[in-house]
């Protein structure tokens, strides 16, 4: 396991993936009133995770981690070293990580919703630097993807992980 943004970490992948679901699930009904149940790992990945909404239809749940692999890899020879996000880097990321999301053949369809669960325990990225990078501001609308979301990890002061959805918006339209 590594020692930079460690939060989310297991030894298992499908054991994080499935830890950051529940974890993602519990805050969407927390914070948003959304509900799901039956949430279980998805082989062959992708997705990560299926699920059902409260129609009893079946969820895609695509997960990745918003991390500077720069910062791990350097914190894993020993060095002790934080990132930085500069303005806009966190949207630049965000986007290029649904894309890249959205790009991929998914498995076990037709899916009612595909969504994507972006998480991060980047120790800069607080609810506050995070609200400030993404007040007002919207994603492309995917082709795939319904919804996506990023999670923070604990904090004190919050019952559930922050939770933060990301509006994807058809920019041809507006």
């Amino acid at each position: 396991m590594r020692d930079y943004a460690p939060f989310f970490e297991s030894s298992d992948r499908q054991v994080a993936e499935l830890g950051v679901a529940e974890s993602f699930l519990a805050s969407l009904a927390a914070q948003r009133n959304q509900r799901y149940r039956d949430l279980r790992v998805y082989s062959p990945d992708p997705p990560d995770c299926v699920c059902a909404n409260e129609q009893r239809e079946l969820v895609a749940i695509e997960i990745s981690e918003v991390v500077c692999s720069e910062a791990a890899r350097r914190t894993d020879k020993g060095e002790n070293v934080v990132r930085v996000w500069r303005p806009g880097e966190l949207r630049e990321h965000i986007a290029r990580q649904v894309a890249t999301k959205d790009a991929k053949l998914f498995h076990g369809g037709p899916y009612a919703e595909l969504i994507v669960c972006l998480f991060t325990d980047e120790p800069l990225l607080t609810v506050e630097s995070v609200r400030g990078e993404l007040e007002g501001f919207s994603f492309n609308q995917q082709a795939q993807v319904s919804a996506a979301y990023l999670l923070l990890s604990h904090t004190p002061g919050h019952q559930t992980y922050p939770l933060f959805w990301l509006p994807l918006i058809n920019r041809a339209l507006t």
